[in-house]
């Protein structure tokens, strides 16, 4: 496993972006735009041409219903600690945190956060520590981020401002600049963590297909995802019934297949997120635990 390798990884920690302070139930207690295509799934369309600009997306004009955590009277803290696996050991830990929303001026938002780490043979590898925070609005879509991340050694500092059609990002290791990453966005996209509780906002009918956008902190990437059935899965939190999202991440020649399981519940807990990766073989972040408020 190279360093290039375990780099990869942990970009899909990230995503998935020190474990949260507090006890984590194990009982399984649970605390989610784009173009929208209902009904059966479709063929699959042809392959993308490398495309800095994200394609067009559909967004609602409000949040209305699918909010569901505000629809629901269920806007409170809630908390996911997951378990990566990988060449079937242990390989770290992932915390995402939805924080109620806040109103900052005239306008409300919400924080997101991922928290994460290495651990085992992939922390002696490539130690990575990191917290990260993503601010949304009323869809769920970042209006601005702070990532930080330090990796054997190295500090990572992103932090990134997201307009209606320009997105401007300022990437510092160790406090110098390293990049200026700058997009021009017919629409607003997700990046690496809000792209989940976005997800869960969503309509989950089986054949329905949704197209976004998602910023990584350097490059726009397209992500296709097609809603399946839900059914039981076994987890360390118990037998769950959960819906199946099959998804394709993609730019120019880079595509990479991977598969979501979420609640089939109104809370749309995120379970489980499974993807092949060259000599890593299967990698895999499993729910263990929640915590809500």
């Amino acid at each position: 496993m190279n360093r290039k390798t375990m780099t990869k990884l942990t970009m899909f920690a990230l995503a998935a972006a020190l474990a949260a302070p507090g006890a984590f139930a194990q009982d399984g207690t649970t605390v989610p735009a784009p173009t929208v295509v209902p009904g059966p799934a479709l063929a699959p369309g042809p392959v993308l041409a490398p495309a800095p600009a994200p394609t067009a997306i559909t967004l609602p004009e409000k949040a209305g219903d699918t909010a569901m955590l505000e629809s629901s009277g269920k806007d409170v803290e809630r908390a996911y600690r997951y378990k990566l696996k990988a060449l079937g050991a242990n390989a770290g830990e992932v915390v995402m945190t939805i924080k109620p929303q806040e109103k900052v001026g005239n306008k409300k938002v919400r924080a997101l956060q991922m928290n994460a780490r290495t651990e085992g043979l992939a922390a002696k590898i490539l130690k990575t520590n990191t917290a990260s925070t993503s601010w949304v609005d009323d869809r769920w879509l970042p209006v601005r981020a702070r990532w930080e991340t330090t990796t054997n050694g190295v500090k990572r500092l992103v932090k990134t401002k997201y307009a209606n059609k320009v997105l401007t990002s300022v990437d510092e290791r160790d406090g110098k600049v390293f990049a200026k990453p700058r997009h021009r966005t017919k629409y607003r996209p997700a990046d690496l963590i809000s792209i989940f509780p976005w997800l869960m906002q969503q309509d989950m009918s089986p054949g329905t297909e949704y197209a976004i956008d998602v910023f990584d902190g350097r490059r726009i990437y397209r992500l296709d995802i097609t809603v399946g059935t839900a059914k039981d899965i076994h987890l360390p939190i118990g037998i769950r019934k959960a819906i199946e999202l099959r998804a394709k991440v993609s730019r120019g020649s880079y595509k990479r297949e991977m598969k979501l399981w979420i609640s089939a519940d109104e809370d749309r807990t995120p379970y489980k997120l499974s993807f092949k990766y060259g000599l890593l073989g299967k990698v895999e972040a499993t729910i263990v635990g929640t915590k809500k408020g």
